[in-house]
């Protein structure tokens, strides 16, 4: 029986940077069917008194502008200019919406406030979206404060390539990693043109009562539980002490465009532990495909 038809909504996040909108690029080369795919594209604005921020009327539309008794405000231009290019690539029009805020707590807790508003689906941060993960990682407050509520998956940019195709699910027996795989088998439902490598490392110590063939049953299940065919889902494993050296590796090998792995729950004890050693080495060296992080 055919996967339900379900709408995802992701929150893009749009830096001042206009010439590496890696995010934007890359979620529009992901997806063929994106009038499935709802974007929200978000600034921060690091001046809370400008205009834009006067008024609580919406946006004005492509093409509409602002006058007086006119019911809709001038967008930021890294906004306009994003959206512009999604039009100018053919994206629908009546699936972008544009939303600012001005810089309250910083950047990190403001994304992270927006995303909480809206219910997301994913959270996406191009390449210089980067650089609020150098806040957490440089500020333990800021990480151990934004670690306790974010609940949201997130997708990391880091000069993805257009060609790319297919997601490599990293699972290892955890809760988070059959959460990640939930989140991977809703994304990919409805594109028949990507397929879900499931991955582990045997190298790696099992849970208690656990075994390899059941790991990867499970994480197969939830992905069948999606919508996922049997012919769009392979399985890998593979041993190495590396583990994060082991999964660039097999990105690189299968040009894949997505690595998705599951990261711990609950508040880290040291600012090493914000994802693990394994996530936090991905997230500084993974190039070409996206990393998509889940709790």
């Amino acid at each position: 029986m055919a996967a339900e038809t379900l709408e995802k909504h992701l929150l893009v996040t749009i830096s001042e940077d206009i010439n590496a909108l890696f995010g934007l690029r890359y979620v529009f080369g992901f997806f063929s069917r994106r009038d499935l795919v709802r974007l929200t594209l978000f600034y921060v604005s690091a001046r809370p008194g400008s205009e834009a921020f006067d008024s609580s009327a919406p946006f004005c539309a492509s093409g509409q502008e602002s006058s007086f008794g006119n019911a809709c405000r001038t967008p930021p231009q890294t906004l306009t200019t994003a959206r512009d290019w999604l039009l100018d690539m053919g994206f629908p029009g009546d699936r972008i919406e544009l939303r600012s805020a001005p810089a309250k707590y910083g950047t990190v807790k403001d994304i992270a406030a927006e995303a909480e508003r809206g219910l997301y689906d994913a959270v996406v941060l191009g390449r210089r979206g980067l650089s609020w993960f150098d806040e957490i990682f440089d500020d333990s407050i800021t990480h151990r404060m934004l670690w306790e509520s974010i609940s949201f998956p997130l997708w990391v940019c880091r000069n993805p390539m257009r060609h790319r195709k297919n997601v490599l699910l990293c699972v290892d027996g955890s809760e988070q990693s059959l959460r990640v795989a939930d989140h991977v088998g809703f994304v990919l439902r409805n594109e028949p043109e990507h397929s879900v490598t499931v991955f582990h490392n045997r190298a790696l110590s099992l849970p208690e009562g656990q075994s390899i063939e059941y790991i990867m049953a499970g994480a197969i299940a939830v992905l069948k539980e999606n919508g996922i065919e049997d012919e769009r889902i392979d399985i890998l494993v593979k041993s190495s002490k590396d583990p994060a050296e082991l999964i660039l590796k097999q990105a690189q090998e299968g040009e894949f465009a997505a690595v998705a792995v599951g990261r711990t729950g609950g508040k880290p004890d040291g600012l090493r532990n914000i994802f693990g050693s394994t996530s936090q080495t991905l997230l500084r060296k993974l190039e070409g495909a996206a990393l998509w992080i889940s709790k």
